[in-house]
């Protein structure tokens, strides 16, 4: 008999992310869409942890109605982060980049009818479905193998991680292949924690791994924001401007910030590997 702490985990992933789909399919709601999107890469972790107890249950494929569900919300996130970024940085800097904004404003417009007819057709009964689905790949397993598994399924993680040390030089589908995967890691450990006998190195490995991710989640962040805007600047290179200069102090200051992110993942790095060693 599985765990009841995985039902439990389930389901508490299955009504964070219906709530706030109902707040992003209704009202389009930015916390929603964010939120909903966390949950569902949360759940990618599960999915696969469950994979790795018992292969019969294939991850990507049950994930796979989830996740067009992550994708159609996808680029509608993408504009409110970058309308986030314009607003900080305008009020941060005195810039002036009201048609950058405006021009956000309308390719939000344009996403969230795409969105928003994607989403009233989604069936959230698939939840319900899947957890079926768990429950029989579980049901004849011991708690004891599912426990070695789970364990098993971090520390492989874990070592994936380390081996990226090997490298002198990290490229940038290096960065983007570890934000990646410690955030997935990180996930994969709070099932342990909710489900298993506590460790204190797991406590310790979870602030070290958000420390990474979230540097390099802000490392990302810039390098979109400046693909958003070098595409803007593109397409409107004959437009006039209230104030070209402050998009020149906006990309510069995006390089800058984004430089300084890699610095901080960088001693984050040195503190997880001084926490694995």
């Amino acid at each position: 008999m599985y765990p009841e702490c995985l039902w439990t985990y389930y389901g508490n992933l299955q009504k964070i992310i219906e709530e706030n789909y109902n707040l992003a399919a209704r009202y389009t709601d930015e916390d929603g869409i964010h939120d909903m999107r966390v949950g569902i890469k949360r759940l990618r972790a599960y999915f696969n942890l469950i994979e790795w107890i018992n292969p019969v249950f294939q991850a990507k494929e049950t994930l796979k109605p989830v996740r067009r569900l992550f994708k159609a919300a996808g680029k509608i996130r993408d504009i409110h982060v970058q309308q986030e970024s314009v607003r900080h940085w305008s009020s941060e800097l005195d810039l002036e980049m009201s048609e950058y904004y405006n021009f956000l404003k309308q390719r939000e417009m344009e996403e969230r009818k795409r969105w928003l007819t994607f989403a009233e057709k989604f069936d959230l009964g698939i939840f319900q479905r899947n957890w079926t689905t768990i429950q029989n790949a579980l049901s004849f397993i011991s708690i004891e193998y599912i426990q070695y598994k789970s364990e098993e399924r971090f520390n492989a993680q874990i070592e994936e991680l380390i081996k990226f040390r090997e490298k002198e030089d990290f490229i940038e589908d290096d960065y983007h292949a570890i934000r990646i995967l410690s955030k997935e890691t990180r996930y994969t450990l709070e099932v342990l924690e909710k489900c298993f006998p506590p460790k204190e190195v797991w406590t310790k490995l979870n602030d070290a791994l958000r420390k990474v991710h979230q540097a390099l989640g802000r490392w990302h962040d810039d390098d979109v924001a400046r693909q958003f805007l070098d595409s803007f600047l593109h397409n409107y290179t004959e437009k006039k401007f209230y104030d070209r200069n402050s998009y020149t102090q906006y990309k510069r200051k995006m390089t800058y910030h984004k430089k300084r992110q890699l610095k901080e993942f960088e001693q984050r790095w040195v503190d997880f590997l001084s926490v694995v060693s």
